[in-house]
């Protein structure tokens, strides 16, 4: 919506600051003018140096407004530049126009007139005049010299003479009044006076007038000690000597010489004036400096007057082209709020009816583009519940485009790569999920528009995932497809094992049922009939010991059939995992000392689980571990088996590390299923046992190599991955076992 006052605002704005401005330019022409006035004293206001200085801060003051106002113009100039405004350019030669004009006068004058201030500066501080100046200066310092030289020649004589009569003035003093009265007339002296420290007259000659009026300062005092203090005082006409009397402690000699007071006035004079013109020559830069900022004050005022009329001037005549531009430039960039005040053109009837014609084009643009917002609207609340269908499946969704690229993933797709869908976006399917690109190619190769496929995921941080994947071409993309899948590990593990489970217990329950008649059965022939076999008896007992050593080997394996048939669920309570899995070690190392055994375990590591279902799921790796390294080590030499307990936050790690031949590079984690096995005497259940333990306990196993394999070196690790609910550690240091 066209807002109505919008245009009066700026309007009104607009005027305010060329009020201002015009304001401004009269005050400082005005002020300019009368700081002049004022340092050529043709007013009756005296040119002191504070009186300067007001002039100088109201100029300044003024100046600032001037620039203030000018600034804004000159913003909305430099703005309309930047944009590329039509009419821009136009106002940027015409301010340098306008400046050009006031600037290059203002440079000759200033020119001319630091010239002449220098010139007539350097006349005043000529050599000559400062040559003439110390010359009045040394004339006046001889005379004051002469003088006081002859006050202290007579002072030291009649200091001498007075101190040759001191037993007179201690024993005649009216006499020696007399004396001291001979000797100043004697010398013509105005008046002598025998002061003592603090002043006071003991004595004095009888003058015809009273003038010593004045009291020597203290310091003279004790500088009168041992010679003639000569004290002047320009402003009585005097020249004061004062000296102590030696034989008269305490008694001072002070006298005065009057000079005329004609002399010692042009003297006072000859000082005044010598201040003054070394003050005016201290003052020089600032004397310079005072002009060269009136001066400038008015020259800115000038130049800035004139680059004001210069923006007004050219506001005027590009104006109305430049807004109407500008908003045609708004409009494009996508703001169809833009309109042109067409009020604003009044008098400009062409100008005018192309404002109105370009609002309603604006307009009419308006209304096609709410009805686009409505499209893309319902576009994309459809995308949006095509997104949230996706999310809540359970199946995992893959989009590629017809050269590979993944355009779309669902949280399931990421899980199953352990990172986040978006992570997948933009990847090639071969690089980012390689075992999807058999099914891509199968699709690409087959005549239906869709295939199926189950495979497994051979990555290790994966732990063997089976997948069943169906891809199916999309319309109309050449090469694209939608694959969509499931993980049917979990299931396909769950009827694995239930079957083996099943299998498992009828054949516990078959063989189980014959072995001890059997194994009784030679045993009683070992016993009963032994020693009574002449032909080849050794053969006997060799026979028998393998039927029951071999009936023994079976029972083994109809007890591990029996207990992965009859798994209990685990109970659940809170026990020592450091204790259990220490006691695990210890006796694996009691049945096999041929094998150096390493635990690395904090003291105490409190869990929540089954300690028998942990005990035997550690048992069994432990079991599997020593087949490894038997079989990598048989002279018994360097089998090494590592175990670690760990724990974090949120976890407990148990990991058995062995130097054995290691897991096999490609589908390892097969072997943790039912009756899969690598090796000739295995039965295949001890890793599955442990599976189910890790299971029952929401833990994980983990195959990895063992850490001395980065350095070249072979071994397996089995790593149990408990969670933790419930964990309190005792003490915090490392303990290693080594055997």
């Amino acid at each position: 919506m066209r807002k109505p006052h919008l245009w009066f605002s700026r309007l009104k704005l607009t005027e305010v600051t060329r009020f201002l401005s015009i304001l401004f330019a009269i005050l400082g022409i005005a002020s300019g003018v009368g700081s002049y006035l004022v340092l050529t004293n043709v007013t009756p206001i005296e040119a002191k140096p504070e009186t300067v200085w007001t002039l100088l801060s109201f100029n300044i003051f003024i100046i600032g407004g001037l620039l203030l106002g000018l600034a804004a113009q000159a913003l909305r100039v430099r703005r309309r530049q930047r944009a590329g405004t039509a009419g821009a350019r136009l106002h940027g030669r015409m301010i340098a126009l306008f400046s050009t004009i006031a600037i290059l006068p203002a440079i000759l004058v200033a020119v001319f007139a630091f010239v002449t201030l220098d010139r007539g500066l350097d006349y005043w501080f000529s050599t000559r005049t400062k040559t003439i100046i110390e010359n009045t200066t040394a004339v006046a310092n001889a005379y004051l010299a002469d003088q006081r030289e002859s006050l202290r020649y007579d002072l030291n004589i009649m200091t001498s003479d007075l101190s040759k009569a001191s037993e007179v003035y201690k024993t005649e003093p009216r006499r020696f009044g007399r004396y001291l009265e001979a000797q100043a007339g004697i010398r013509g002296l105005q008046q002598a006076l025998l002061i003592n420290e603090r002043g006071d007259v003991l004595m004095a000659a009888e003058p015809e007038t009273t003038i010593l009026t004045i009291r020597p300062p203290n310091e003279a005092f004790i500088a009168a000690s041992d010679k003639t203090v000569i004290i002047t005082a320009m402003e009585t006409s005097q020249i004061l000597g004062l000296r102590q009397i030696e034989g008269l402690d305490g008694t001072f000699l002070y006298s005065a010489r009057l000079m005329m007071p004609s002399v010692t006035e042009q003297l006072l004079r000859t000082d005044a004036a010598v201040r003054d013109y070394s003050a005016m020559e201290q003052r020089r830069f600032e004397t310079q400096l005072t002009f060269a900022l009136i001066y400038i004050i008015l020259t800115l005022v000038i130049l800035l007057s004139a680059i004001w009329l210069g923006l007004s001037l050219a506001d005027r005549l590009v104006s109305p082209i430049g807004r109407l531009i500008l908003m045609t430039r708004r409009l494009g960039e996508g703001d169809l709020e833009a309109r042109v005040e067409a009020d604003s053109l009044r008098g400009n009837d062409e100008i005018k009816h192309l404002a109105e014609t370009f609002n309603e084009m604006a307009e009419r643009l308006g209304e096609q583009q709410a009805d686009l917002k409505k499209t893309h609207a319902d576009l994309d609340e459809r995308n949006r519940f095509t997104e949230a269908v996706l999310a809540g499946v359970s199946s995992g969704v893959i989009g590629v485009d017809d050269n590979g690229i993944i355009n779309h993933a669902n949280d399931v797709a990421g899980a199953l790569y352990e990172q986040a869908a978006e992570a997948l976006i933009g990847e090639p399917l071969k690089k980012a999920m390689p075992e999807f690109s058999g099914i891509l190619a199968a699709l690409g190769s087959a005549p239906t528009r869709s295939v199926s496929s189950e495979f497994n995921i051979d990555n290790p941080a994966l732990k063997g995932h089976i997948i069943r994947a169906s891809a199916q071409k999309t319309h109309g993309l050449h090469g694209g497809a939608i694959i969509t899948f499931d993980d049917i590990t979990d299931l396909l593990t769950a009827q694995r094992n239930a079957a083996w489970a099943d299998i498992a217990r009828r054949i516990a329950h078959e063989i189980k049922n014959p072995l001890t008649p059997i194994q009784l059965s030679a045993e009683r022939l070992q016993s009963k009939y032994g020693s009574n076999i002449a032909d080849q008896p050794d053969v006997f007992a060799q026979c028998t010991q393998t039927i029951i050593r071999q009936v023994e080997d079976i029972g083994r394996m109809v007890d591990e059939f029996a207990s992965f048939a009859r798994m209990p669920k685990p109970v659940m309570r809170e026990f020592d995992a450091a204790d259990t899995v220490s006691q695990a070690v210890f006796l694996q190392r009691i049945a096999h000392p041929e094998i150096s055994y390493k635990f690395e375990h904090e003291d105490t590591l409190m869990m929540v689980g089954d300690k028998r279902q942990l005990s035997q799921a550690l048992t069994n790796a432990l079991k599997n571990a020593q087949e490894a390294v038997l079989a990598n080590a048989p002279d018994n030499d360097a089998a090494i088996i590592e175990v670690h307990l760990e724990a974090s936050d949120n976890e407990l790690k148990i990991s058995v590390f062995d130097n054995g031949p290691g897991w096999p590079k490609k589908n390892r984690y097969s072997l943790v299923e039912p009756y899969n096995t690598s090796r000739s005497q295995g039965t295949g259940l001890g890793l599955s046992i442990v599976k189910k333990v890790m299971e029952d306990h929401s833990g994980f196993l983990l195959l990895e190599d063992a850490p001395w394999c980065a350095s070249g070196g072979t071994g397996a690790g089995l790593i149990l991955v408990f969670p933790l609910h419930h964990r309190e550690t005792v003490l915090h240091s490392k303990v290693l076992e080594e055997i």
